[in-house]
């Protein structure tokens, strides 16, 4: 975030609101801002949605807390999320049942290769032999 200095009415908001305050308070101001928005749109949001659309849950809350902040005087320059993790592990056990149906996916795919190309070869080797009755016959 900054402090939008072109603009002058955001430029007056700023100085209403952190005139006296240090670029350390600010900073802690503008944080507890976004946090609030994020929970907010937690409260909206499954924990699967969260974990899976990262990108829709990060452009909510620019949107929401941009708006907020404008009111400040303070422009957000980027919002990204960092990490998204629990306490009970459950993002966590979300990854792994994940993992675990690619994993078996990719067996099965391998398996029905393997099957695949077995018999395309013995049709190969069925249609050789075969040829070779034809011309022993002839």
């Amino acid at each position: 975030v900054k402090i939008q200095g072109q603009n002058k009415e955001m430029l007056a908001a700023a100085c209403q609101m952190f005139l006296g305050k240090t670029e350390a308070e600010i900073a802690h101001i503008a944080l507890e801002t976004l946090e609030g928005h994020q929970r907010a749109i937690m409260a909206h949001m499954t924990v699967e949605e969260i974990y899976k659309d990262r990108q829709k849950f990060s452009e909510q809350v620019f949107k929401v807390a941009s708006s907020d902040l404008v009111n400040m005087g303070i422009s957000v320059v980027s919002y990204t999320l960092k990490d998204i993790h629990d306490d009970q592990d459950y993002l966590h056990s979300l990854g792994k049942a994940r993992t675990a149906q690619v994993q078996k996916d990719a067996r099965i795919g391998e398996a029905e290769a393997k099957r695949d190309a077995g018999i395309r070869e013995a049709k190969a080797k069925q249609e050789k032999v075969s040829a070779q009755y034809l011309s022993e016959i002839e």
